[in-house]
């Protein structure tokens, strides 16, 4: 893989992901005429880490600033799930094209090139934006701005655990130890399930490259990891609750009336 190969495919990921966003925005339910808002400054290095991130940082800040308050949040969420679901289509179709096209022209041809540089970069961002929105999610002290339910965030993180496994495949193409794409397969299977992460290094002279595979088990970490703690959290939220609504506030005792 060429360094022009993969700054052109970097490009057009860009504007792929772009148009996602775009295309998904509820633009019906902005206010007219838009109000006048800054630019929220942060998270620049994103667009170069993760334009996934970026877009969606973006258009959901558009969501909060543009959309009345009382149909923000509801936006917001619906923005979310579509995002999440049609992201797992994308990743499907991406392994499906990239996994072919290794097997059928080989790695050294420009299509089969372009394809693995452009799964690789979705290997990178898309992981970038799981672990970083799924660790927003557990850790932020304010109300969630989507007003995601419980199992509605498990189906998230299900939807998103499932994208992991074909986006994953397709990068690893690149690799110089995958040979077939039934390897690549092989190798995200056993990384993404953390049953043998040393698949990879079975080999002698295992070059440095290949420690991109990590990425994987980070991203897959912090979504098991995250979402469970997520869930038990809130679970411990709602029993608090329920004994509070079942005991109700304390009552004064003799001495304090007096």
């Amino acid at each position: 893989m060429t360094p022009d190969v993969f700054i052109f495919a970097f490009i057009l990921y860009s504007i792929f992901v772009y148009i996602i966003k775009r295309v998904l925005y509820p633009f019906e339910k902005e206010i007219a005429p838009l109000p006048i808002t800054k630019w929220l400054c942060g998270y620049e290095y994103a667009i170069i880490v993760s334009p996934d991130y970026w877009w969606a940082f973006r258009f959901k800040s558009r969501i909060k600033s543009t959309i009345s308050p009382n149909q923000s949040k509801e936006a917001s969420k619906k923005y979310v799930i579509q995002n999440n679901k049609l992201n797992l289509i994308i990743s499907i179709a991406l392994a499906v094209v990239c996994l072919t096209a290794f097997h059928s022209l080989g790695s050294s041809h420009l299509l089969s090139t372009l394809l693995s540089a452009l799964a690789v970069i979705r290997f990178i961002s898309r992981s970038y934006e799981i672990a970083y929105a799924f660790g927003c999610d557990v850790f932020q002290q304010h109300d969630s701005s989507t007003g995601l339910k419980k199992h509605e965030r498990i189906s998230l993180a299900l939807y998103s655990y499932v994208e992991i496994f074909f986006y994953s495949a397709a990068a690893y193409t690149v690799l110089p130890t995958i040979t077939t794409a039934l390897d690549a397969i092989t190798l995200a299977l056993n990384v993404g399930t953390l049953t043998n992460v040393g698949y990879a290094f079975s080999k002698l002279d295992t070059p440095f490259f290949v420690n991109i595979l990590f990425v994987q088990v980070f991203s897959t970490l912090s979504l098991v990891v995250l979402s469970l703690a997520a869930y038990l959290s809130k679970n411990e939220k709602c029993l608090t609750a329920v004994r509070f609504a079942h005991s109700g506030p304390a009552k004064a005792s003799p001495l304090t009336k007096r």
